[in-house]
């Protein structure tokens, strides 16, 4: 791109020649996409069906090809010249929709998805007719024309002065219509396993749920692979899925349909709660466990279950490269699977989820496609609509832990209802023997090897819950390590603090001792550093009881261990301005896991100082009552609050809502399981300070 000098002190852009490749090859780097772009560019032209044909593509060079033929409305001389070869062209930007009865909503907005020939291959031949006509418009395009003029630096050369040769023919089928892209001297060759890749991929380019008047199909013909096949086909049968729900949106009510997973009924529930900032969404998710998995995968071999895709009025926004084999080259964008390794175990994947995310371009303006078309614009929108996304599937994470868990206890109840039957088998297996001696030789073995069978069974029983024990006691020092990271920092500060207190007091002590001028400052300075020194010792105590893999349950008095905890916070509460609040019944003694509820209550202040971050008034309040035969915890803040959506979600593991304020999104995932292993309940209620903040509320069972 340049600029020159014009009459009358204006300036003026123009493109250099080199303009064809920025926009072309360039631009859109994978050719799968450039493929996409050209079939696009059908439906936008009325198609009913578009044939992607590919010969001589083994080993490139002069003699391959792929062509592009549909059955449009095909363009006029005028079309051609005014639009077609007009880059950024604004044509549909003015006429979002295309020409009746159709009226379909155009997907190509930005006037460059032709440009994508350029990655194909050397030369491009336009052959296009539209419906009444006696000619039929042909056009030659020779990207080696564009390269020789690149390599003149002598001179400039300009993008718009290079000529490209056009002919008009006569044709007798008055009322054919359509156009025809040959793209020949392919840049690179083709193998079978790329053109199956393409044919995945297009599969898709039609929502499962879109009801257009007028369907839109494509057939993928390469006679030298042996294929020859309609690729928007019947969709498969997601019937066969686990669970499944769909989301949708009211926009006049301003309302959004969201995910949750209720713990008690062990099923994935639908609420209601407010637009969010990306717009309105309509979202169907279906999840496979691993029997459904094989199911679906022996009856639909060429239709793969990968991930979540995003359609915009109908038609799919970009390729996803979700069925490229080689997991390096899959783009993954959403970040689906990039958060596998956090969990690996519960986390969803592509592979087990076929997810169908509906916008419009009405409703939602700011989700853009990127120029490249490898993914969308990185905007404020586009993050929260990944973020929307990802809690949906988290919440089929949910469904997953739940059903794993029930498999189990069915596995445990199982083996006790086998064991049970065993003893009663060979109980009557006995009391026949007893009474029929002549059966006893050819009944005793067979009570011995259910007697043998009954030990086995006892023994794996037995073995099962020495494993769970030892599961339990791992995961309880992992999270205390993973409570203790968070806590780290405040800790460093709170030693740093007070080595720093002492350091002082110290130095005025070599200096000015024994001068009895300043007794009294001694006696003062002397109290502060033992005070420093208690606080400090406290801390080595509390960092070593993590230490402790027994963790064991002793007689505490809650109101000295709460205000304890929040003492270790005092230097920094006051330095970020925060009011604390402890609220309590004196005297109040209870038998618990002391380090589980430092390990509560540590993560849910560190917690609230991150919501407290930008809020001008910040309190942190901490309420504890008995109500008949539980403990009561209500711990407030006047922080930034946390949607009613997300109030389930944020105790998920490594999710969090202040990531960049370093959130992990681990604090209260710990809450979480801290607070069920006691045997309690922990829940996210309307904020006690009214339009702002948020409340915990943790109900603790007292036994008897």
């Amino acid at each position: 791109m340049m600029f020159i000098m014009e009459d009358k002190n204006i300036l003026k852009w123009r493109f250099d020649v080199s303009t064809f490749r920025l926009i072309g090859r360039e631009l859109i780097t994978d050719r799968i996409t450039a493929l996409f772009e050209l079939v696009k560019n059908s439906y936008d032209a009325n198609a009913n069906t578009v044939s992607v044909i590919f010969e001589n593509v083994k080993k490139g060079g002069s003699s391959s090809q792929i062509r592009i033929v549909d059955d449009g409305c095909g363009m006029t001389f005028e079309d051609v010249r005014d639009k077609w070869m007009v880059i950024g062209t604004a044509n549909k930007r003015k006429c979002p929709y295309t020409d009746a009865p159709y009226n379909r909503k155009c997907v190509g907005k930005k006037g460059i998805g032709r440009f994508a020939v350029d990655k194909l291959g050397d030369i491009l031949e336009i052959q296009t007719k539209v419906k009444g006509s006696t000619s039929a418009l042909k056009v030659n395009i020779n990207w080696a024309y564009y390269e020789k003029a690149e390599e003149k630096v002598e001179e400039i050369k300009l993008f718009t002065d290079i000529e490209n040769e056009y002919s008009i023919e006569s044709v007798k089928d008055i009322e054919a219509h359509g156009t025809t892209l040959k793209i020949s001297g392919l840049r690179e060759e083709w193998k079978s396993s790329d053109i199956r890749r393409f044919i995945n991929e297009v599969a898709g380019i039609v929502s499962p749920f879109a009801n257009f008047k007028f369907p839109f199909s494509v057939k993928v013909i390469a006679e030298e692979f042996g294929i020859s096949e309609l690729a928007t086909k019947d969709k498969s049968d997601l019937k066969l899925a686990t669970t499944n729900f769909t989301l949708k949106y009211d926009q006049e009510k301003g309302t959004q349909d969201y995910a949750e997973f209720n713990d008690e009924l062990g099923r994935i529930e639908v609420k209601s709660g407010p637009l969010e900032i990306f717009g309105g969404v309509r979202l169907s998710l279906f999840y496979f466990d691993a029997k459904a998995r094989k199911k679906y995968n022996a009856l639909y071999k060429n239709d793969k279950i990968d991930g979540v895709k995003i359609y915009r009025d109908g038609i799919i926004t970009t390729p996803f490269a979700e069925n490229e084999e080689d997991q390096d080259k899959q783009r993954d964008i959403l970040g689906i699977d990039k958060r596998l390794w956090q969990d690996i175990f519960n986390r969803v994947s592509t592979r087990e989820v076929i997810g169908i995310v509906e916008i419009t371009a009405k409703d939602n303006p700011s989700i853009i496609d990127a120029t490249n078309r490898q993914d969308f614009v990185d905007n404020q929108e586009y993050r929260a609509l990944k973020n929307f996304i990802i809690q949906q599937l988290d919440a089929i994470q949910q469904y997953k832990i739940y059903m794993r868990k029930k498999e189990k206890e069915d596995v445990e109840k199982g083996l006790g209802k086998a064991r049970v039957e065993l003893n009663g088998i060979a109980d009557s297996l006995t009391r026949v023997a007893k009474n029929n001696p002549g059966l006893k030789p050819h009944l005793d073995p067979i009570i011995q090897q259910a007697g043998k069978t009954e030990a086995s069974i006892k023994r794996a029983m037995e073995e099962q819950k020495k494993a769970e024990e030892e599961n339990v006691r791992k995961e309880n020092i992992y999270m205390s390590i993973m409570s203790l990271q968070e806590y780290a920092i405040h800790i460093t500060h709170a030693v740093r603090t007070s080595l720093n207190k002492i350091k002082y007091n110290a130095e005025f002590f070599v200096e000015y001792y024994p001068n009895t001028e300043f007794e009294e400052d001694f006696k003062r300075y002397a109290k502060e550093i033992y005070s420093e020194i208690i606080k400090l010792n406290n801390v080595i105590d509390y960092m070593l009881s993590y230490s402790q893999s027994n963790m064991q349950v002793k007689e505490i008095d809650l109101d000295e261990t709460i205000s304890e905890i929040f003492r270790g916070y005092d230097s920094l509460l006051a330095k970020e301005n925060i009011d604390a609040i402890v609220d309590m019944s004196n005297n109040l003694r209870i038998t618990t896991n002391r380090q589980f509820l430092r390990d509560i209550f540590e993560n849910l202040i560190n917690n609230s100082i991150k919501a407290l971050a930008q809020s001008d008034k910040k309190i942190i309040k901490c309420s504890v009552y008995t109500d008949e035969n539980k403990l009561q915890i209500l711990f407030s803040d006047t922080g930034v609050g946390i949607p009613i959506s997300l109030r389930k979600w944020v105790f998920g593991l490594y999710n969090t809502t202040t990531e960049d304020q370093g959130g992990a999104g681990v604090g209260l995932y710990i809450v979480k399981m801290r607070v069920e292993s006691m045997k309690g309940h922990v829940t996210i209620i309307d904020s006690e300070f009214g339009d702002y903040g948020t409340t915990f509320k943790i109900e603790l069972p007292f036994c008897k």
